[in-house]
C-alpha cells in the first residue's frame, strides 16, 4: 500500500510494542545465555513478526509492524559508522554509531524488507524508529562526559553527526519503500539540542515520507513537521485547555493513545471521553491508537489475550465514532 492508494489517518493505528510471546521470550533467553545464536534467534523473530502481521491483517487492522519483536539495540546495531577523527572509538562504545557512515547498513533496513514481503499491498508498512532525540539521550546516558566531550567538545556538533546519520537513513528506507515512520521518543531527555534536533530531521526527511512522532507533550508541543503527534490522552497526562492550544497551532493528525488495555464495559466511557475531544478535532484528523505493550513492567500470557481483545474492542470503537 503506498502513500498514494492510503488516505491517512487511519481510523485505527498502532502507536507502540506489543507483548512478546512466550517463545520468542524464551529465544532471547537462551540467546543472552549463549545458547542460541543470533541467525536462529532472527528466525524464530522471523515467525513471530510473520505471525503478528497475518493476525492483525484477520483482525482487519490496516497498518501493520514488527510488533517490537526485534531484540536488538538500535544504537549498538548502527555499525559501520566512524567518529570525527575517521577512526571508530573503543569497541562497544556507543560512540561508534556516530559520525560518517561507512559501508555497513542498519539491520532495520533488512527487517522493513522482511516486514514488507510478509504484509503484501493491501496494508500500509509501518516502520518504528526511536526517535533522534531519543538517540541522543541515550548517548548522553551511557558516554561519560570526558570521552563524549573529547570526541565532541561542542554538542552542536554531536547532533549534526546524529542528525546526518538519521537523514542517510531514512533516504534508505524510502528508497527500500518504506512511506509510513513513527519516531518513538518516550525516554526523551526534553532540552533545546534535542528539540532542534528532532526538528531538523523532521525537516530534512524524504518528500513523501509520512512520520508520526510518540512523545511527552512537552516535546510533541515544540515539534514542526510531524504528520501525525500520538498522545496518551486517557490518563490525565493532556489537560483539556493545552491540547485545545495544540492542536490549534499544528496542521496535523492527533493520534490518541489508550493508555491501558479496556474491558467491554469500558467502552461507553471512552466513547465519551473520545467524543468530547472531536468537539475541537476533526474527525479527518483523529486516528485512535492501541496501547503501547512496553508501559508493561513485564508482560503475561493473560496480558497478551488482553492486547487482541483491545484490538478487537478497538475496531468496535472505530466504528461508534466513525459511523
Amino acid at each position: 500500500m503506498n502513500m498514494v492508494n492510503v488516505s491517512l489517518p487511519l481510523k485505527i493505528d498502532i502507536a507502540g510494542a506489543f507483548c512478546v510471546p512466550s517463545v520468542l521470550k524464551d529465544s532471547r533467553k537462551q540467546y543472552y545465555e549463549g545458547k542460541m545464536s543470533r541467525q536462529t534467534l532472527q528466525a524464530v523473530e522471523n515467525v513471530e513478526v510473520r505471525r503478528l502481521v497475518e493476525r492483525l491483517k484477520q483482525k482487519g487492522m490496516k497498518v501493520v509492524s514488527d510488533g517490537g519483536f526485534r531484540s536488538r539495540d538500535f544504537l549498538e546495531s548502527w555499525e559501520g559508522i566512524r567518529s570525527k577523527d575517521n577512526g571508530l572509538l573503543s569497541e562497544g562504545s556507543p560512540l561508534e554509531i556516530i559520525g560518517k557512515i561507512g559501508l555497513h547498513r542498519h539491520p532495520i533496513l533488512e527487517e522493513f524488507a522482511f516486514l514488507a514481503s510478509v504484509a503484501g499491498e493491501d496494508v500500509m508498512k509501518k516502520q518504528h524508529i526511536p526517535s533522534p532525540a531519543e538517540v541522543m539521550t541515550q548517548i548522553l546516558q551511557r558516554v561519560e562526559r570526558p570521552q563524549l566531550e573529547k570526541v565532541y567538545p561542542d554538542i552542536r556538533q554531536l547532533t549534526d553527526d546524529i542528525a546526518s546519520c538519521y537523514k542517510t537513513l531514512l533516504g534508505w528506507l524510502y528508497d527500500a519503500g518504506c512511506r509510513y515512520i513513527q519516531f518513538d521518543g518516550v525516554h526523551s531527555v526534553i532540552m533545546e539540542e534535542t528539540v532542534r534536533l528532532n526538528n531538523r530531521v523532521l525537516r530534512e526527511r524524504p518528500a513523501g515520507m509520512y512520520v508520526a512522532f510518540h512523545a511527552p507533550t512537552d516535546m510533541l508541543v515544540q515539534l514542526h513537521g510531524a504528520d501525525a503527534y500520538f498522545l496518551n490522552y486517557d490518563c490525565g497526562a493532556c489537560d483539556r485547555n493545552r491540547l485545545l492550544w495544540f492542536i490549534h497551532e499544528k496542521e496535523a493528525v492527533f493520534g490518541f493513545v489508550l493508555s491501558h488495555y479496556p474491558d467491554e464495559d469500558e467502552l461507553d466511557g471512552l466513547q465519551a471521553k473520545t467524543e468530547s475531544v472531536l468537539n475541537y478535532i476533526p474527525l479527518k484528523r483523529f486516528t485512535l491508537c492501541l496501547p503501547d505493550a512496553n508501559a508493561l513492567l513485564s508482560s503475561s500470557l493473560a496480558d497478551e489475550e488482553k492486547q487482541w481483545e483491545t484490538v478487537r474492542l478497538g475496531m468496535i470503537m472505530v466504528e461508534r465514532i466513525f459511523s
